[in-house]
């Protein structure tokens, strides 16, 4: 009689994904992030950082021209 062999599949895969678009620092699929259309990934916190800075930056336009 043969016996039954087992094979556990690992619980996790490390995987590199690339470098962030804004920090370009290594990333791993453990950490969370986005992906752009065309290939780009970047960390949720750098994307959210960014977004904050360009709301900030239009509004201070905005501002800017208003006062002319």
């Amino acid at each position: 009689m043969s016996v039954k062999k087992l094979w556990k599949k690992p619980k996790i895969i490390l995987m590199n994904i690339g470098k962030c678009r804004y920090c370009q620092a290594e990333m791993v699929n453990t950490e969370s992030f986005v992906a752009f259309y065309g290939g780009d990934k970047a960390h949720y916190d750098c994307m959210r950082k960014d977004d904050y800075k360009q709301i900030i930056n239009k509004q201070k336009e905005k501002d800017a021209r208003n006062k002319i």
